[in-house]
């Protein structure tokens, strides 16, 4: 059985992340600590008492999702022992696949979710564009919808997370735009500002573009790794190699469609026969079982999904 590791992003942060597992795995603390030490914050009472208020601002929320996601990693290494078949982030979480496949040390990488998080704060607060996703549409109607609307005015695609579910990020007068088209044409249209652990705010789009300088003056300060396993780009929908320029690689990662879909597809040919979400909370695995029924997908926060992980690998 080959195992893939997916990790997520931003929005999959909840109060009292990893508490079911500190008791009995005392490395969870020992990440909690160093994260606290390195951000000089008491990151350790945010993850486990923040409320969702707290944890939903992207400079508190993104090296709070890492930090669960790399706890989650050092258990897994502890209680499963296998190193995965190749690892894939959905939008932040390329960050924690990285850390987890030894390319930059944790220290490095939850500076750098502090960062990334405070310069997409100010694109939220700056309000140079929005987002939403939009639902049960085939993403070639979409794609005709973006590509009439954006000639009069900028709206895109910034997510392909699975075959009927995108996000589109742009200008508002463009969004209302696609809103309608999506609507007469049998889809869903959800902004952003309607959901709570969503950030309302043009990421993974060219409205992003102003920010990536300073994104890349942090990650010339970061010394990269080959990785100890694969990891694939939802930036460029290939494996890193060890000749890719990881620095460049992030800071591209801010204005680039996540092409979350075309990447499960491509680690599936691979060979991945089961993926694991290593992470807070389940989305990654719920947004994984929606692109096919290929992907098996447990999650390791969840102790039901963990119990019948054991079993697979028992029987495997």
């Amino acid at each position: 059985m080959k195992l893939a590791a997916a990790f997520p992003g931003q929005g999959s942060q909840y109060s009292g992340m990893c508490r079911s597992l500190m008791e009995e795995f005392p490395i969870v603390q020992e990440v909690f600590e160093e994260a606290s030490d390195v951000l000089n914050l008491d990151l350790q009472d945010l993850l486990l008492n923040g409320s969702l208020e707290e944890l939903s601002l992207s400079e508190i929320a993104q090296p709070s999702v890492v930090t669960a996601s790399y706890a989650l990693y050092r258990v897994w290494e502890k209680q499963i022992g296998l190193v995965p078949f190749g690892a894939v982030g959905h939008s932040l979480g390329e960050l924690s696949a990285l850390i987890a496949a030894g390319a930059l040390p944790f220290s490095d990488g939850v500076r750098l979710a502090r960062e990334r998080g405070r310069l997409m704060h100010r694109a939220l607060q700056e309000k140079k564009g929005r987002a939403g996703i939009v639902v049960d549409i085939d993403v070639d109607i979409l794609t005709d919808i973006i590509e009439s609307v954006r000639s009069h005015d900028y709206v895109t695609i910034s997510g392909y997370n699975s075959p009927s579910q995108f996000i589109i990020a742009g200008h508002q007068t463009a969004l209302l735009k696609v809103e309608g088209d999506v609507i007469e044409a049998g889809g869903e249209f959800i902004p952003f500002r309607m959901m709570p652990m969503k950030a309302d705010a043009p990421y993974h789009s060219a409205l992003m573009d102003y920010l990536k300088p300073e994104f890349e003056a942090c990650l010339q300060h970061v010394t990269f790794s080959p990785t100890k396993f694969d990891v694939w780009s939802t930036v460029t929908g290939k494996i890193i190699e060890p000749a890719d320029n990881l620095a460049a690689i992030l800071a591209h990662q801010l204005v680039t469609p996540v092409h979350w879909t075309q990447v499960l597809e491509a680690m599936h040919d691979a060979g991945a026969d089961l993926f694991v979400d290593i992470g807070p909370n389940q989305i990654t695995r719920n947004l994984i079982r929606e692109n096919t029924r290929l992907h098996q997908s447990l999650s390791f926060d969840d102790q039901a999904d963990r119990e019948q992980l054991s079993q697979l690998l028992i029987h495997a």
